[in-house]
């Protein structure tokens, strides 16, 4: 298979998840306010970046991740998922250090620090994601998105990123740990939450089923993510931690041995993830909540996958943001 043959609709077509596949009802509206925010606090990127990212129409993706949502609630949530893919983009090429500094600025914003004139639009937005999700999410849900964000940044983002500055590949077992983190997607399962207003408490939050529900559910969306991704980072070679490169690297294999491989890593998660939503344990009077919770998660998967098939150019080769600007100049 040549690489422009490459088609990812032939691994992972729409309807491929057991999950319902819908829209939010307000995403008209929201791509009002996506491409608002882009011309008003993302003017440190140049026009062309912009224009790209205007036409990526992120806004489908929030839409379809969390299809539930009222407008009130799904406005900070787009705000993130914008944020949080230009933030990936555009450190693409930075070191450990670079993505350590930036991740402890927004930390710290997430945890209420005031902004200063220095912080550009990418910082002001972050502050206006903590301030509208304040107004109906409590104190402490916000404290785990801030953790959660920086946990993925600090194992996953960092890790990456010394893989990528040396163009090496780890091993297939050490990439699905470090893969399972820099898809950077565990704070969105929060997000979940607060589309359904749910705040699940310490205990049900430390069940080992839920934590390894996320687990799965994070490396799906990496999965996906790397094939749905895939032509665009082999027009490329400074990306190396995709499954699909990891494993004909590490095992002298074709494009479409790598990509069959890849799909088999991908629909045993998916399995054992159905069979424990099929079998959950007793979670006592949160046991609504949390298949509350499951189907929001689905949804965010079977919508993820559907806003690459039908509605953005994001992962098209011509047409992906890169970087055009040293990461120093977000500051």
């Amino acid at each position: 298979m040549k690489v422009e043959d490459y088609n990812p609709k032939n691994y992972l077509p729409q309807g491929y998840y057991p999950w319902p596949d819908k829209i939010n009802a307000n995403v008209e509206q929201m791509g009002i306010d996506y491409r608002n925010w882009i011309d008003t606090d993302y003017v440190y990127l140049s026009e062309n970046i912009r224009e790209r990212y205007k036409s990526m129409n992120l806004h489908s993706c929030s839409a379809r991740m969390y299809p539930y949502a009222s407008y009130e609630r799904v406005t900070p949530m787009s705000r993130y998922v914008i944020f949080h893919t230009i933030f990936d983009d555009q450190l693409e090429y930075s070191t450990k250090e670079e993505v350590s500094r930036y991740c402890d600025r927004l930390v710290a914003i997430f945890r209420g620090d005031d902004l200063t004139p220095e912080d550009p639009g990418y910082f002001i937005q972050a502050a206006k994601i903590r301030d509208e999700f304040r107004a109906f999410m409590p104190d402490e849900w916000m404290e785990r998105l801030a953790e959660m964000f920086y946990t993925v940044t600090r194992y996953g983002a960092q890790e990456e990123a010394n893989y990528k500055s040396t163009q090496t590949v780890p091993s297939l077992a050490l990439f699905k740990v470090l893969r399972e983190y820099s898809i950077v997607i565990f704070p969105y399962f929060y997000l979940v939450d607060a589309e359904f207003n749910i705040f699940l408490t310490d205990e049900v939050e430390r069940h080992p089923v839920i934590q390894r529900v996320r687990s799965l559910w994070s490396r799906i969306i990496a999965w996906q993510n790397d094939i749905q991704g895939l032509k665009k980072e082999l027009s490329k070679d400074t990306e190396v931690m995709n499954i699909v490169i990891v494993l004909q690297r590490n095992y002298n294999l074709s494009l479409e041995d790598a990509l069959t491989q890849a799909m088999k890593i991908h629909d045993d998660d998916l399995a054992e993830l159905v069979a424990l939503q099929e079998d959950l344990p007793d979670f006592g009077k949160y046991q609504e909540e949390v298949k509350q919770l499951f189907l929001g998660w689905g949804s965010l998967i079977q919508g993820l996958n559907t806003f690459y098939q039908v509605d953005t150019n994001r992962y098209d080769p011509e047409c992906f943001a890169w970087p055009d600007k040293e990461p120093e100049a977000l500051f």
